[in-house]
Protein backbone atom coordinates (compact mmCIF):
# COMPACT_ATOMS: atom_id res chain seq x y z
CA UNK A 1 0.00 0.00 0.00
CA UNK A 2 2.84 2.35 0.32
CA UNK A 3 4.73 1.39 -2.23
CA UNK A 4 1.39 2.15 -4.21
CA UNK A 5 1.04 5.68 -2.23
CA UNK A 6 4.55 6.89 -3.76
CA UNK A 7 4.15 5.61 -7.08
CA UNK A 8 0.86 7.91 -6.80
CA UNK A 9 2.93 10.29 -5.14
CA UNK A 10 5.64 10.48 -8.12
CA UNK A 11 2.76 10.85 -10.48
CA UNK A 12 1.41 14.12 -9.34
CA UNK A 13 4.35 15.22 -8.37
CA UNK A 14 5.93 14.86 -12.18
CA UNK A 15 2.47 16.33 -13.40
CA UNK A 16 2.50 19.26 -11.32
CA UNK A 17 5.84 20.38 -12.41
CA UNK A 18 5.28 19.73 -16.09
CA UNK A 19 2.11 21.91 -15.18
CA UNK A 20 4.48 24.47 -13.97
CA UNK A 21 7.02 24.42 -16.70
CA UNK A 22 4.49 24.68 -19.23
CA UNK A 23 2.68 27.93 -17.58
CA UNK A 24 5.38 29.77 -17.42
CA UNK A 25 6.54 28.93 -21.05
CA UNK A 26 6.37 32.19 -22.64
CA UNK A 27 7.80 32.01 -26.60
CA UNK A 28 4.17 30.84 -27.84
CA UNK A 29 2.89 30.81 -30.99
CA UNK A 30 0.29 33.39 -30.23
CA UNK A 31 2.82 35.83 -28.72
CA UNK A 32 4.60 36.12 -32.13
CA UNK A 33 1.17 36.00 -34.27
CA UNK A 34 -1.46 37.12 -31.82
CA UNK A 35 -0.11 40.37 -29.90
CA UNK A 36 -3.10 42.05 -30.82
CA UNK A 37 -5.26 39.94 -28.39
CA UNK A 38 -3.22 40.56 -25.81
CA UNK A 39 -5.36 43.60 -24.27
CA UNK A 40 -8.54 42.31 -25.57
CA UNK A 41 -8.58 38.85 -25.44
CA UNK A 42 -11.38 36.60 -27.69
CA UNK A 43 -14.38 35.66 -25.37
CA UNK A 44 -15.40 32.14 -26.80
CA UNK A 45 -19.29 31.63 -26.03
CA UNK A 46 -20.25 27.87 -26.09
CA UNK A 47 -23.23 26.17 -24.69
CA UNK A 48 -21.15 23.33 -23.81
CA UNK A 49 -17.47 22.53 -22.99
CA UNK A 50 -15.72 19.36 -23.73
CA UNK A 51 -12.65 19.51 -21.26
CA UNK A 52 -12.54 16.12 -19.48
CA UNK A 53 -14.84 13.41 -18.50
CA UNK A 54 -15.25 14.84 -14.81
CA UNK A 55 -17.04 17.83 -16.28
CA UNK A 56 -20.09 16.63 -17.49
CA UNK A 57 -20.97 19.78 -18.87
CA UNK A 58 -20.95 18.18 -22.75
CA UNK A 59 -22.63 15.95 -25.29
CA UNK A 60 -21.53 15.25 -28.53
CA UNK A 61 -19.38 17.06 -31.18
CA UNK A 62 -19.97 20.78 -30.44
CA UNK A 63 -18.70 20.41 -27.19
CA UNK A 64 -15.38 18.49 -28.14
CA UNK A 65 -14.95 21.26 -30.70
CA UNK A 66 -15.60 24.17 -27.73
CA UNK A 67 -12.99 22.03 -25.27
CA UNK A 68 -10.63 21.30 -28.30
CA UNK A 69 -10.89 25.11 -28.87
CA UNK A 70 -9.78 26.24 -25.63
CA UNK A 71 -7.36 23.63 -24.80
CA UNK A 72 -5.83 24.82 -28.31
CA UNK A 73 -5.57 28.19 -27.16
CA UNK A 74 -4.06 27.28 -24.30
CA UNK A 75 -1.44 25.65 -25.91
CA UNK A 76 -0.82 28.42 -28.57
CA UNK A 77 -0.92 30.99 -26.16
CA UNK A 78 -4.07 32.43 -27.65
CA UNK A 79 -5.75 35.33 -25.48
CA UNK A 80 -8.86 33.65 -25.07
CA UNK A 81 -11.71 33.58 -22.49
CA UNK A 82 -14.69 30.77 -22.60
CA UNK A 83 -18.23 31.50 -21.26
CA UNK A 84 -20.28 28.87 -20.82
CA UNK A 85 -23.60 27.34 -18.41
CA UNK A 86 -22.42 25.02 -15.76
CA UNK A 87 -24.99 21.97 -15.30
CA UNK A 88 -24.74 20.32 -12.25
CA UNK A 89 -26.48 16.79 -13.76
CA UNK A 90 -25.00 17.62 -17.00
CA UNK A 91 -26.00 15.33 -19.32
CA UNK A 92 -27.42 11.59 -19.09
CA UNK A 93 -26.04 8.48 -18.74
CA UNK A 94 -27.17 5.79 -20.84
CA UNK A 95 -28.15 2.35 -19.64
CA UNK A 96 -29.65 -0.40 -22.30
CA UNK A 97 -32.78 -2.87 -20.87
CA UNK A 98 -33.50 -6.31 -21.96
CA UNK A 99 -35.09 -5.03 -25.40
CA UNK A 100 -32.45 -2.71 -26.03
CA UNK A 101 -34.28 0.81 -25.16
CA UNK A 102 -32.39 3.34 -23.51
CA UNK A 103 -32.84 4.53 -20.40
CA UNK A 104 -31.67 7.90 -19.00
CA UNK A 105 -29.61 8.12 -15.60
CA UNK A 106 -28.97 11.50 -14.80
CA UNK A 107 -26.31 12.21 -11.63
CA UNK A 108 -25.73 15.08 -9.40
CA UNK A 109 -22.40 16.94 -9.84
CA UNK A 110 -20.66 18.01 -6.82
CA UNK A 111 -19.21 21.62 -7.37
CA UNK A 112 -16.88 21.51 -4.42
CA UNK A 113 -14.89 18.38 -5.95
CA UNK A 114 -14.22 19.93 -9.40
CA UNK A 115 -11.36 22.08 -10.16
CA UNK A 116 -13.12 25.86 -10.40
CA UNK A 117 -14.06 28.46 -7.71
CA UNK A 118 -16.49 30.98 -7.13
CA UNK A 119 -15.27 33.91 -9.90
CA UNK A 120 -14.41 37.51 -8.44
CA UNK A 121 -14.74 41.11 -9.82
CA UNK A 122 -11.72 43.10 -9.31
CA UNK A 123 -13.00 44.16 -6.36
CA UNK A 124 -12.95 40.75 -4.82
CA UNK A 125 -16.40 40.09 -4.50
CA UNK A 126 -18.34 36.99 -6.02
CA UNK A 127 -19.83 37.72 -9.32
CA UNK A 128 -23.32 37.84 -9.84
CA UNK A 129 -25.57 38.30 -12.55
CA UNK A 130 -29.24 39.39 -12.67
CA UNK A 131 -31.31 40.32 -16.17
CA UNK A 132 -34.69 41.27 -16.10
CA UNK A 133 -37.54 39.91 -18.35
CA UNK A 134 -41.06 40.41 -18.24
CA UNK A 135 -41.90 38.14 -15.45
CA UNK A 136 -39.25 38.94 -13.26
CA UNK A 137 -35.69 38.64 -13.02
CA UNK A 138 -33.07 36.24 -13.45
CA UNK A 139 -29.84 35.42 -11.24
CA UNK A 140 -27.18 33.14 -12.04
CA UNK A 141 -23.75 33.25 -9.76
CA UNK A 142 -20.41 32.20 -11.88
CA UNK A 143 -17.41 29.79 -11.85
CA UNK A 144 -14.06 30.13 -12.52
CA UNK A 145 -12.09 27.43 -14.05
CA UNK A 146 -8.53 27.54 -15.23
CA UNK A 147 -7.68 24.97 -18.31
CA UNK A 148 -4.22 25.49 -18.79
CA UNK A 149 -3.32 29.31 -19.69
CA UNK A 150 -7.20 29.78 -20.43
CA UNK A 151 -9.69 30.90 -18.56
CA UNK A 152 -13.65 29.23 -18.65
CA UNK A 153 -16.70 31.01 -16.69
CA UNK A 154 -19.55 28.99 -16.33
CA UNK A 155 -22.75 30.49 -15.15
CA UNK A 156 -25.07 28.73 -12.70
CA UNK A 157 -28.81 29.58 -11.92
CA UNK A 158 -28.61 27.80 -8.73
CA UNK A 159 -28.94 30.56 -6.36
CA UNK A 160 -30.90 32.28 -3.41
CA UNK A 161 -33.12 34.84 -4.93
CA UNK A 162 -34.51 32.28 -7.83
CA UNK A 163 -37.48 31.05 -7.93
CA UNK A 164 -37.72 26.82 -7.89
CA UNK A 165 -37.82 26.34 -11.21
CA UNK A 166 -34.95 29.51 -12.52
CA UNK A 167 -32.75 27.22 -10.08
CA UNK A 168 -32.98 24.23 -11.83
CA UNK A 169 -32.24 26.25 -15.11
CA UNK A 170 -28.94 24.81 -15.75
CA UNK A 171 -29.05 21.82 -13.99
CA UNK A 172 -29.33 19.45 -17.23
CA UNK A 173 -27.88 20.32 -20.60
CA UNK A 174 -30.52 19.87 -23.21
CA UNK A 175 -33.15 19.75 -21.40
CA UNK A 176 -36.66 21.05 -20.74
CA UNK A 177 -38.78 22.90 -23.33
CA UNK A 178 -39.12 25.76 -25.10
CA UNK A 179 -39.64 28.45 -22.52
CA UNK A 180 -36.39 26.58 -20.56
CA UNK A 181 -34.02 27.03 -23.48
CA UNK A 182 -34.65 30.65 -24.36
CA UNK A 183 -34.20 31.16 -20.85
CA UNK A 184 -30.57 28.96 -20.69
CA UNK A 185 -29.91 30.96 -23.96
CA UNK A 186 -30.66 34.09 -22.34
CA UNK A 187 -28.28 33.75 -19.34
CA UNK A 188 -25.46 32.39 -21.94
CA UNK A 189 -25.84 35.23 -24.30
CA UNK A 190 -26.83 38.41 -22.35
CA UNK A 191 -25.68 36.83 -18.67
CA UNK A 192 -22.07 36.24 -20.01
CA UNK A 193 -21.33 39.49 -21.80
CA UNK A 194 -22.56 41.11 -18.09
CA UNK A 195 -20.28 38.38 -16.24
CA UNK A 196 -17.59 39.51 -18.84
CA UNK A 197 -18.10 43.62 -17.72
CA UNK A 198 -18.40 42.65 -13.76
CA UNK A 199 -15.05 40.31 -13.84
CA UNK A 200 -13.25 44.31 -15.59
CA UNK A 201 -12.74 42.00 -18.98
CA UNK A 202 -12.80 43.96 -22.55
CA UNK A 203 -12.97 41.31 -24.88
CA UNK A 204 -11.69 42.09 -28.58
CA UNK A 205 -13.31 39.47 -30.00
CA UNK A 206 -16.86 38.17 -29.39
CA UNK A 207 -16.83 34.33 -31.14
CA UNK A 208 -20.24 32.52 -31.13
CA UNK A 209 -20.31 29.38 -31.28
CA UNK A 210 -23.66 28.23 -32.71
CA UNK A 211 -26.77 30.05 -32.32
CA UNK A 212 -27.39 29.39 -28.49
CA UNK A 213 -25.37 32.75 -27.17
CA UNK A 214 -26.77 34.70 -30.22
CA UNK A 215 -28.44 37.19 -27.52
CA UNK A 216 -25.12 37.82 -26.58
CA UNK A 217 -24.30 41.08 -29.43
CA UNK A 218 -27.85 42.56 -28.38
CA UNK A 219 -26.34 43.12 -24.83
CA UNK A 220 -23.04 44.61 -26.24
CA UNK A 221 -25.30 46.97 -28.33
CA UNK A 222 -26.87 48.17 -25.28
CA UNK A 223 -23.43 48.73 -23.45
CA UNK A 224 -22.31 50.61 -26.26
CA UNK A 225 -25.28 53.15 -26.66
CA UNK A 226 -24.89 53.09 -22.88
CA UNK A 227 -21.30 53.96 -22.02
CA UNK A 228 -20.16 55.31 -25.31
CA UNK A 229 -23.58 57.36 -26.65
CA UNK A 230 -23.78 55.67 -30.02
CA UNK A 231 -27.35 55.21 -31.44
CA UNK A 232 -28.43 51.32 -31.95
CA UNK A 233 -26.96 51.02 -36.03
CA UNK A 234 -24.17 52.45 -35.11
CA UNK A 235 -23.72 50.57 -32.07
CA UNK A 236 -25.36 47.52 -33.94
CA UNK A 237 -22.96 48.39 -36.68
CA UNK A 238 -19.36 48.24 -34.41
CA UNK A 239 -20.39 45.41 -32.17
CA UNK A 240 -21.34 43.27 -35.55
CA UNK A 241 -17.70 44.01 -37.00
CA UNK A 242 -15.96 41.83 -34.16
CA UNK A 243 -18.62 38.79 -33.48
CA UNK A 244 -17.94 35.78 -35.24
CA UNK A 245 -20.56 33.66 -35.75
CA UNK A 246 -20.01 29.30 -36.20
CA UNK A 247 -22.72 28.21 -37.47
CA UNK A 248 -23.17 24.16 -37.38
CA UNK A 249 -26.20 22.10 -38.18
CA UNK A 250 -26.89 21.78 -41.73
CA UNK A 251 -30.45 21.07 -41.34
CA UNK A 252 -33.30 23.45 -40.59
CA UNK A 253 -34.37 21.32 -37.47
CA UNK A 254 -31.36 21.90 -35.79
CA UNK A 255 -31.73 25.55 -35.78
CA UNK A 256 -33.46 27.04 -32.36
CA UNK A 257 -37.07 29.13 -32.73
CA UNK A 258 -39.20 30.97 -30.62
CA UNK A 259 -43.00 32.80 -31.03
CA UNK A 260 -42.91 35.92 -30.53
CA UNK A 261 -44.70 35.71 -27.08
CA UNK A 262 -41.05 34.17 -25.37
CA UNK A 263 -38.78 36.38 -27.27
CA UNK A 264 -41.32 39.62 -26.14
CA UNK A 265 -41.42 38.07 -22.38
CA UNK A 266 -37.38 37.64 -22.50
CA UNK A 267 -35.83 40.09 -24.38
CA UNK A 268 -38.68 42.80 -23.71
CA UNK A 269 -36.88 44.63 -21.24
CA UNK A 270 -33.58 44.92 -22.86
CA UNK A 271 -35.63 46.23 -26.22
CA UNK A 272 -36.68 49.21 -24.42
CA UNK A 273 -33.22 49.85 -23.84
CA UNK A 274 -32.17 49.48 -26.88
CA UNK A 275 -34.79 51.70 -28.20
CA UNK A 276 -36.58 49.99 -30.61
CA UNK A 277 -39.70 48.19 -31.23
CA UNK A 278 -40.93 44.70 -31.04
CA UNK A 279 -41.40 44.35 -34.95
CA UNK A 280 -37.95 45.46 -35.18
CA UNK A 281 -36.29 43.29 -32.44
CA UNK A 282 -38.25 40.30 -34.37
CA UNK A 283 -37.21 41.69 -37.73
CA UNK A 284 -33.89 40.69 -36.44
CA UNK A 285 -34.15 36.82 -36.14
CA UNK A 286 -36.21 36.00 -39.01
CA UNK A 287 -35.12 35.73 -42.81
CA UNK A 288 -38.00 38.12 -43.64
CA UNK A 289 -38.42 40.74 -41.37
CA UNK A 290 -41.76 41.49 -42.35
CA UNK A 291 -42.99 38.12 -42.05
CA UNK A 292 -45.13 38.27 -39.26
CA UNK A 293 -45.73 34.34 -39.02
CA UNK A 294 -41.93 33.74 -39.10
CA UNK A 295 -40.20 32.71 -35.74
CA UNK A 296 -37.18 34.24 -34.37
CA UNK A 297 -34.69 32.31 -35.28
CA UNK A 298 -31.38 31.99 -33.29
CA UNK A 299 -29.27 31.34 -35.93
CA UNK A 300 -30.32 34.19 -38.19
CA UNK A 301 -29.86 36.74 -35.44
CA UNK A 302 -26.51 35.24 -34.96
CA UNK A 303 -25.76 35.81 -38.59
CA UNK A 304 -26.92 39.67 -38.88
CA UNK A 305 -25.13 40.45 -35.74
CA UNK A 306 -21.73 39.17 -37.00
CA UNK A 307 -19.97 40.71 -40.46
CA UNK A 308 -17.60 36.93 -40.08
CA UNK A 309 -19.32 33.67 -40.27
CA UNK A 310 -18.15 29.97 -40.64
CA UNK A 311 -19.56 26.69 -41.42
CA UNK A 312 -17.49 23.56 -39.63
CA UNK A 313 -16.07 21.98 -43.42
CA UNK A 314 -15.72 22.91 -46.95
CA UNK A 315 -18.86 20.41 -48.08
CA UNK A 316 -20.64 22.77 -44.90
CA UNK A 317 -19.60 25.74 -46.25
CA UNK A 318 -21.08 25.21 -49.35
CA UNK A 319 -24.72 23.50 -47.72
CA UNK A 320 -24.88 26.99 -44.96
CA UNK A 321 -24.46 29.41 -47.68
CA UNK A 322 -27.31 27.41 -49.70
CA UNK A 323 -29.83 26.80 -46.94
CA UNK A 324 -29.23 30.89 -45.65
CA UNK A 325 -29.08 32.40 -48.99
CA UNK A 326 -32.36 34.02 -48.65
CA UNK A 327 -30.38 36.47 -46.17
CA UNK A 328 -28.69 38.17 -49.04
CA UNK A 329 -31.60 37.84 -52.03
CA UNK A 330 -29.17 39.95 -53.83
CA UNK A 331 -26.48 37.69 -53.81
CA UNK A 332 -25.28 34.90 -55.88
CA UNK A 333 -24.66 31.69 -54.33
CA UNK A 334 -20.58 31.43 -54.41
CA UNK A 335 -20.93 35.21 -52.44
CA UNK A 336 -22.89 34.67 -49.39
CA UNK A 337 -20.47 35.63 -46.50
CA UNK A 338 -20.11 32.59 -44.82
CA UNK A 339 -16.70 31.03 -45.31
CA UNK A 340 -15.65 27.77 -43.63
CA UNK A 341 -12.77 26.29 -41.50
CA UNK A 342 -12.33 22.81 -41.41
CA UNK A 343 -11.78 21.67 -37.89
CA UNK A 344 -9.05 20.07 -36.08
CA UNK A 345 -8.59 18.87 -32.78
CA UNK A 346 -6.36 19.13 -29.77
CA UNK A 347 -3.61 16.50 -30.77
CA UNK A 348 -2.10 15.99 -26.99
CA UNK A 349 -6.11 15.19 -25.65
CA UNK A 350 -6.64 12.38 -28.95
CA UNK A 351 -3.23 10.74 -29.14
CA UNK A 352 -3.12 7.81 -27.74
CA UNK A 353 0.28 7.37 -25.47
CA UNK A 354 1.59 4.46 -27.75
CA UNK A 355 1.42 6.72 -30.67
CA UNK A 356 2.99 9.50 -28.89
CA UNK A 357 5.53 7.52 -28.13
CA UNK A 358 6.02 6.17 -31.32
CA UNK A 359 5.75 10.17 -32.80
CA UNK A 360 8.70 10.66 -30.19
CA UNK A 361 10.95 7.84 -31.61
CA UNK A 362 10.53 9.66 -35.00
CA UNK A 363 9.87 12.74 -35.52
CA UNK A 364 12.06 16.41 -34.54
CA UNK A 365 12.31 16.92 -31.19
CA UNK A 366 9.16 19.90 -29.77
CA UNK A 367 7.49 18.42 -32.90
CA UNK A 368 4.11 19.19 -31.34
CA UNK A 369 4.82 22.77 -31.17
CA UNK A 370 5.75 22.62 -35.07
CA UNK A 371 2.57 20.69 -36.34
CA UNK A 372 1.80 23.21 -39.44
CA UNK A 373 5.15 22.36 -40.97
CA UNK A 374 4.95 19.88 -43.38
CA UNK A 375 8.62 18.93 -43.29
CA UNK A 376 7.83 17.54 -39.62
CA UNK A 377 5.68 14.90 -41.25
CA UNK A 378 8.13 13.66 -43.83
CA UNK A 379 9.37 11.45 -41.05
CA UNK A 380 6.54 9.32 -41.17
CA UNK A 381 7.63 7.84 -44.24
CA UNK A 382 10.71 6.75 -41.71
CA UNK A 383 8.42 4.76 -39.94
CA UNK A 384 8.75 1.01 -39.98
CA UNK A 385 5.21 -0.46 -41.10
CA UNK A 386 5.23 -3.12 -38.76
CA UNK A 387 5.78 -0.70 -36.04
CA UNK A 388 3.16 1.33 -36.77
CA UNK A 389 1.03 -1.84 -37.35
CA UNK A 390 1.71 -3.14 -34.24
CA UNK A 391 1.33 -0.30 -32.77
CA UNK A 392 -2.72 0.24 -33.78
CA UNK A 393 -3.46 -3.47 -33.22
CA UNK A 394 -2.13 -2.85 -29.41
CA UNK A 395 -4.97 0.02 -29.23
CA UNK A 396 -7.18 -1.94 -30.55
CA UNK A 397 -7.06 -4.65 -28.93
CA UNK A 398 -7.27 -2.71 -25.44
CA UNK A 399 -10.60 -0.83 -26.88
CA UNK A 400 -12.31 -4.21 -28.04
CA UNK A 401 -11.59 -5.24 -24.14
CA UNK A 402 -13.00 -2.03 -22.73
CA UNK A 403 -16.20 -2.72 -24.58
CA UNK A 404 -16.48 -6.23 -23.51
CA UNK A 405 -15.88 -5.49 -19.92
CA UNK A 406 -18.79 -2.52 -20.66
CA UNK A 407 -20.89 -4.73 -21.97
CA UNK A 408 -20.44 -7.92 -19.74
CA UNK A 409 -21.30 -5.23 -16.38
CA UNK A 410 -24.21 -4.26 -18.60
CA UNK A 411 -26.06 -7.72 -18.77
CA UNK A 412 -24.60 -8.68 -15.33
CA UNK A 413 -26.96 -5.66 -14.32
CA UNK A 414 -29.58 -6.46 -16.21
CA UNK A 415 -29.89 -9.61 -14.66
CA UNK A 416 -28.72 -11.78 -17.68
CA UNK A 417 -27.59 -15.63 -17.61
CA UNK A 418 -23.93 -17.02 -16.63
CA UNK A 419 -24.02 -17.86 -20.31
CA UNK A 420 -24.74 -14.51 -21.66
CA UNK A 421 -22.43 -12.86 -19.53
CA UNK A 422 -19.63 -14.90 -20.20
CA UNK A 423 -20.52 -14.75 -24.06
CA UNK A 424 -20.10 -10.56 -24.39
CA UNK A 425 -16.94 -11.21 -22.52
CA UNK A 426 -15.96 -12.74 -26.23
CA UNK A 427 -17.67 -10.05 -28.89
CA UNK A 428 -15.39 -8.50 -31.03
CA UNK A 429 -12.79 -10.30 -33.53
CA UNK A 430 -10.02 -8.17 -33.12
CA UNK A 431 -8.73 -9.68 -36.56
CA UNK A 432 -11.97 -7.72 -38.18
CA UNK A 433 -12.44 -4.64 -39.76
CA UNK A 434 -14.49 -2.82 -36.77
CA UNK A 435 -16.57 0.89 -37.02
CA UNK A 436 -17.70 2.56 -34.64
CA UNK A 437 -19.98 5.48 -34.02
CA UNK A 438 -20.14 8.06 -30.87
CA UNK A 439 -23.71 9.16 -29.33
CA UNK A 440 -25.91 8.77 -32.39
CA UNK A 441 -26.02 8.28 -36.22
CA UNK A 442 -27.46 11.34 -37.65
CA UNK A 443 -28.36 10.83 -41.62
CA UNK A 444 -26.80 14.16 -42.30
CA UNK A 445 -23.05 13.33 -41.20
CA UNK A 446 -22.92 10.96 -44.39
CA UNK A 447 -22.48 7.30 -42.79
Amino acid sequence: MRAAEMVLYSRINYAYRRLKEYMAFKQTWAATHAGVLGGKPVAYFSAEFGIHESMPIYSGGLGVLSGDHVKSASGLGVPLIGIGLFYDQGYFRQHLDNSGFQHEEYLDTKADVLPMEPALSPSGEPVMVEIATRSGRLLAKVWKMLVGRVTLYLLDSDVDGNLPEDRELTSRLYGGDERTRIRQELLLGVGGVRALRQLGICPGVYHLNEGHSAFGPLEVIRERMKFDGLAFHDALREVAQQTVFTTHTPVPAGHDRFHGGLVEEHLGPLRDELGISYEQLMGLGRVEPQNESEPFCMTVVGLKLSRHANAVSSLHGHVSRRMWSHLWPWRVEEEIPIGHITNGVHVPSWLAQQMLQLYDRHFPVNWMRRMGEPEVWQNILSVDPGELWETHNALKNQLIAFVRRRLSRQARRRGESDDVVESLRNVLDPNCLTIGFGRRFATYKRA
